[in-house]
């Protein structure tokens, strides 16, 4: 009982979360930086324009494939979502979809990883 509370917990705080009025939109990368550390990043400078038509430049981490590297360069278009309350705030479609949908792909693979042992224990008691 108290696995089955637990997991509606979670889900209903995933339900009530804060809701963020993002908007879709092309942009152009100016500039991109390399960050070292355990994993190496990217990071990009992104010239894009608001609803209101006004330019603005914003930076977003972009999608880097471990050996190979950036998917993007210097003058490519991009996808980009800015967050309506403050523009500044830019994710590429890759990291949007991961913070949107990772907690639930955890939920998903916890369950299933889960309930693995649990019938491997209930059909030892039946033997």
């Amino acid at each position: 009982m108290n696995k089955v509370l637990l997991i509606v917990l979670l889900l209903t705080q995933l339900s009530f979360s804060q809701k963020d009025n993002w908007v879709k939109t092309e942009g152009k990368i100016t500039d991109i930086t390399l960050h070292g550390g355990k994993r190496l990043r990217s990071s990009a400078i992104i010239k894009f324009n608001l609803d209101n038509g006004k330019e603005q430049l914003g930076s977003a981490e972009l999608f880097r494939i471990p050996f190979i590297g950036n998917m993007y360069e210097i003058g490519d278009e991009i996808t980009i979502h800015y967050n309506s309350n403050n523009p500044v705030l830019l994710e590429t479609v890759v990291v949007h979809m991961k913070s949107r949908y990772g907690m639930y792909l955890l939920i998903i693979l916890g369950i299933v990883f889960s309930i693995k042992p649990y019938l491997k224990k209930k059909t030892g008691h039946n033997s």
